[in-house]
């Protein structure tokens, strides 16, 4: 709680007042060395935009300088690719002009080796070696620029001159004139095929020449290229880091001046108030933050006048969660609710009240306890009564007390129920049936098994605070308390007994016969009681079958 004799000025005079002023002087302005930049920064701040349409400005401007970047790498590539293209063109004809050089020697081989040797199988590769001629001519053509076409032309006119000459000679070898056919080949075929070799070295030489100034415009554009995309991303990147510094120190210096003053606020310093250039969502967060420092200057007192009165009001409600603590660690869930809700008072009042009261007890409990070790019976007796605790829970009983091994508990109050009975009942035979699935379970762990017997009774009882000044019990007295105590002392294992009153209630739940009559004090007449069980079309919810419990009875009956 705040000390009311001191005020909030007072309390930040003795409040880390050096750490405030070197944040003060720390976030004042921008970074070291660049505060050149501030006017723009200022510029920036006082457009009278949002901060989403500011940063979508910014993130476009990003997206803009990588498209330029793809577009100026697009026209590097497409520009390197143009210069490799021609590269690898003017290297495609220098071999295809190599090989019509070596088709035109390897006819001059082949027509002598066909004089000498009279093979005709050198005039068929004379024949190929022509052909080969023709379509390296024609792809170096396709090849070539259009301003070579007079140089192709010539180099036609010479191959159908030499190809004249070679039919001569061909066809006096057929006509076994080897001598004239020799004389022809030197003096005509031979010398024009000198001629070809000459054009195909003239055009192996231009297209060498042509390489090597391709090469050197191939050297001079990627030296340009590089230098181009070195500068341009030299200049985006420049770019970028000043839009990101300009449009972060924008939003960065509000928010620090901002941070500045709620650590004043924080340290009671209710009367700073805050000035940004801004124009956007800091700006409206500035002005309302110093409305609300105004607002909280003018709060702080009545929050002093307030805070007698919320000890006070904490202390009350911390008693209250203790009570409450202690209310539900030793009464049932119902009667707990009951006293925190306000709907009863714990005093030693006390009143007449038709209810249902219900005992169990445990059969042979002595002589169980004698056969097992106590942390054996006392994990068996837990196991038991969480468990019936939670039905009792569940069919909304009030749990009076566990008397040893016996359970007490009643029906309607103080929780109203107009079935109590009812309740009971269903209780009990849900009860019987969940002993029946433990007594599974011990069965498998080769444990002592336990069995009870129930009693119940419905009618007029005393019910209210028993007890002292120093400790009240919420219990009930009366004789049908005793009648449902007798009733289970009197039941066999697995048996549930009931008054005449309980039957009467529940007469269209369960089966009913009578076993035997009983005497009270107080009641002129004999009592009735009955055994029940559960009807064959009756839920209760339960595990087992009644028939999986022993139910003994004494002779004659």
């Amino acid at each position: 709680m705040a000390d009311a004799g001191h005020g909030p000025s007072e309390r930040a005079v003795a409040s880390i007042p050096d750490s405030r002023s070197a944040r003060s002087l720390s976030e004042s302005g921008l970074p070291p060395m660049t505060g050149a930049l501030r006017p723009l920064v200022d510029l920036v701040a006082a457009i009278k935009v949002s901060v989403h349409v500011k940063l979508l400005a910014g993130f476009l401007v990003g997206a803009l300088l990588l498209l330029g970047m793809a577009l100026l790498s697009l026209l590097v590539i497409s520009r390197m690719s143009e210069r490799v293209g021609v590269l690898t063109r003017l290297h495609e004809k220098v071999d295809h002009s190599r090989q019509m050089e070596y088709a035109i020697t390897a006819q001059s081989h082949f027509r002598a080796m066909a004089l000498l040797t009279n093979d005709d199988s050198n005039n068929i590769k004379i024949a190929d070696s022509k052909q080969a001629f023709l379509d390296h001519l024609d792809a170096v053509e396709r090849l070539s620029s259009p301003d070579q076409s007079n140089f192709f032309g010539r180099v036609r006119q010479m191959d159908a001159q030499f190809s004249a000459s070679s039919d001569r000679v061909l066809a006096l070898h057929r006509a076994d004139n080897n001598d004239a056919a020799l004389q022809l080949h030197l003096a005509e075929e031979h010398p024009v095929s000198h001629l070809l070799e000459a054009a195909m070295r003239e055009l192996q030489a231009d297209a060498v020449r042509e390489m090597t100034d391709a090469r050197m415009q191939f050297e001079t554009d990627r030296g340009l290229l590089t230098t181009m995309v070195a500068t341009f991303s030299v200049v985006s990147l420049a770019s970028a880091l000043l839009l990101g510094f300009v449009l972060s120190w924008s939003l960065i210096r509000p928010v620090r001046k901002i941070d500045h003053m709620l650590a004043g606020i924080a340290e009671g310093h209710f009367a700073e108030r805050v000035e940004v250039p801004n124009r956007d969502e800091f700006g409206t967060l500035s002005r309302n933050l110093n409305v609300t420092s105004m607002r909280l200057e003018s709060l702080y007192n009545q929050l002093h006048a307030l805070n007698t009165n919320l000890q006070q009001k904490v202390e009350e409600q911390l008693g209250q969660l203790e009570r409450a603590s202690t209310l539900r660690r030793y009464l049932s869930p119902q009667l707990a609710d009951s006293i925190l809700a306000g709907s009863m008072d714990v005093n030693l009042a006390s009143r007449r009240k038709n209810l249902t009261v219900f005992f169990s007890d445990i059969r042979g409990f002595t002589t169980l306890a004698e056969r097992m070790e106590p942390e054996e019976l006392v994990d068996h007796l837990n196991q038991y009564l969480t468990a019936m605790t939670e039905i009792v829970f569940k069919h909304g009983g009030t749990l009076d007390k566990y008397i040893g091994d016996a359970i007490m508990v009643f029906f309607g109050d103080p929780i109203p129920h107009q079935d109590h009975a009812a309740r009971a009942v269903r209780m009990a035979l849900e009860m019987r049936a969940k002993l029946a699935e433990l007594q599974r379970q011990w069965s498998v762990d080769q444990v002592e098994n336990l069995t009870i017997g129930m009693g119940i009774s419905t009618g007029y009882v005393t019910v209210g605070n028993i007890g002292s000044a120093a400790r009240l019990e919420y219990t009930v007295l009366g004789n049908h308390v005793n009648l449902a105590s007798r009733l289970a002392d009197r039941a066999e294992a697995g048996q549930i007994l009931v008054g005449e009153r309980t039957l009467l209630a529940v007469r269209d739940l369960v089966e009913a016969r009578e076993i035997d009559q009983v005497e009270l004090e107080g009641v002129s007449r004999p009592i009735k009681i009955y055994e029940i069980s559960e009807k064959d079309s009756l839920e209760i919810g339960g595990a087992g079958p009644y028939d999986a419990l022993p139910v003994h009875y004494p002779a004659g009956r």
